[in-house]
Order: structure tokens, then sequence, then C-alpha cells
């Protein structure tokens, strides 16, 4: 599409997308050509067209850059992403705004509003709050909700994430880390959406960081894993991710995480926010059309490694 759907609270600016669709040879019509294609594609497959009515334009487009430019691998990722989905049920289904009324107590969960200059990337921020009140797949839950109704929004391939371990105080924290939940969050993240993470950052650290940072990384690809870092000051952070983009909180120039926190909370009781969250729920496969020996084909082992997921 010509241009990007406008969000008060998710900043894209006609630059990072040129310099987005430059890297992968992409302009308006050969985008626009693709996605008929692909459009066209999707109504004839079975367990896929009812789903796919639920899929935005943008969202559309979003999923044809994280499939590099590609026709044949935005309809690999389509598949996934609506396979993996109706794969991981407790994280991705069945969710509404009204589920997280107090999840606010436990932990303040945003995006910034400006993408890093350095590669287009979206900050995202999780502040712990009360690590006794901390549910991991609660925090799963509503972190995939906000992540499928900013695709909507979006025009990047990759993000970043802070996480503020300031209240963490308790090595007993650590039995909240479910190495299993963490890898089913990573196994949706990447093969599912295909978003590329470009770093993990921590902040405020407890003495038993090194702890924290072996369970998390037990869910995490090597590669993933790898960009997992772990800051002992705020001018640390700056060097790979610039103050203007930075919330107060973090030595930057935007305002405070509690102050867009509020932001979110609001935009999120809208009308329309709560029908494109409704709509994100269908997004899932109806496996019953298709037959057991293509997914396997397609899948080459992974049906056996997602049940596990699901049963452990």
């Amino acid at each position: 599409m010509e241009t990007v759907p406008y969000h008060s609270l998710l900043e894209v600016n006609e630059k990072n997308v040129e310099i987005i669709r430059t890297s992968l040879n992409l302009d308006v019509n050969t985008i626009k050509k693709n996605l008929d294609a692909i459009e066209e594609w999707a109504k004839k497959q079975e367990h896929l067209a009812e789903a796919f009515r639920y899929i935005s334009p943008n969202m559309l487009e979003l999923l044809h850059l994280l499939g590099k430019g590609s026709v044949e691998m935005t309809k690999t990722r389509i598949d996934k992403l609506l396979t993996t989905r109706g794969m991981l049920p407790e994280i991705c289904r069945n969710r509404s705004v009204e589920e997280f009324t107090d999840i606010s107590e436990a932990i303040n969960f945003v995006i910034l509003p400006k993408q890093s200059p350095k590669d287009q990337s979206r900050i995202i921020v999780t502040q712990i709050r009360n690590m006794e009140k901390f549910s991991l797949i609660s925090f799963m839950r509503y972190a995939f909700m906000i992540a499928e109704y900013r695709m909507n929004f979006e025009y990047n391939t990759c993000e970043r994430h802070i996480l503020d371990l300031k209240n963490v105080k308790s090595v007993s924290a650590l039995t909240k880390l479910n190495p299993m939940l963490l890898k089913k969050a990573e196994v949706l993240c990447m093969g599912g959406y295909g978003m590329r993470i470009s770093g993990i950052h921590l902040l405020n650290a407890p003495s038993f960081v090194d702890k924290i940072v072996f369970l998390i990384k037990q869910g995490l690809k090597e590669k993933v894993a790898n960009r997992l870092m772990v800051h002992s000051s705020y001018d640390e952070l700056h060097k790979e991710i610039p103050k203007e983009i930075l919330p107060k909180d973090f030595g930057g120039d935007l305002q405070s995480c509690a102050q867009l926190e509020e932001q979110w909370k609001s935009l999120l009781k809208t009308e329309e926010a709560q029908k494109l969250i409704d709509s994100c729920n269908k997004l899932v496969a109806d496996e019953s059309k298709r037959s057991a020996c293509k997914f396997n084909e397609e899948y080459m082992g992974m049906p056996g490694s997602f049940r596990q997921l699901i049963v452990d």
C-alpha cells in the first residue's frame, strides 16, 4: 500500500518505509502485484481461507516483508502463522482486553512510539513491578495480543526488548520463568510471525542475574540468545538504542513508561482496538481441511514437536 495507517502510539515514517522496501527490492507496484497473487492463493487453500479473511491489508503487507518480499516465502509465512497459533491455544486463543484488567499490578508492558534509526526496529519495554503477582502465561497472552494488534499498523521486520529488573529482589523469582513456556513464545515469535529479535537488553539487574540469563537462554535459539545483553548503566544502553527514542525511565528524552502505559490502556478500550483484537483471535488454520500427509510434508516433523510443547 502507498501509505501505512496512522497510529498515535506507533510512529512509522516515510523514510523507514522506504529503507525497508529498498532493502527488499520492493516498490508500491510490485507489492500490490505480489499481495494480489498471495490473496488469490489463500482463497484456494481450504484450511486457510476462513482465517485469511481476518488478515487486514496492512497485516498482509507486513507478513510479506517478514517473508523477505518473496511471494512463496509469504505463503509459507502465512501458513506457519495460522498453524502455529492453532497449536498454542493457551497463548493465542480467546483473549480480550478485559482479561488483563489487573496485569499492570505485576508488569508494565509498553511499546515505544519511535522506531530505532539504527535498524528500524520497534522497541518494547517490560518493567517488572511485583514478581509475586507475575504470571508468565498471562504476560505472554497479553504480549502476543498486543503484537497481533500492532501488525495492523507496523512496518518493520525486527524488534528490540528491554527488560527492567529493578523490582526483582529475590532469587525465588526464578521459579516464575518456565523454560517450556519461553520456548513456546520463541516458536510463535520466530516460527509463526517470523519477527527478528535484534536485541534483548536487561537493566537494573539483581546480583543473581546470571541465573536469570541462563533460564531465559534455555528458551531461545543460539542466535537470539547471543543478542541478550546485561547493561550496568543507561549509558551502555544508549550505545545500542539512542536516548532520543527512549523514555525518561532509562535516561531518554521521551515521556515516562507510566505515561505511555496509560495511553495504551485508553487506546485498547476503544471499539476499533477491540474489534481488531477479536479478529486476531480468529487467525487459526482449520486443520480438519488439510490432509495429514501434506501437513507432515510441509512441517517436516514440526507437529510432533508442537504436541510435545503442549502436553509437557
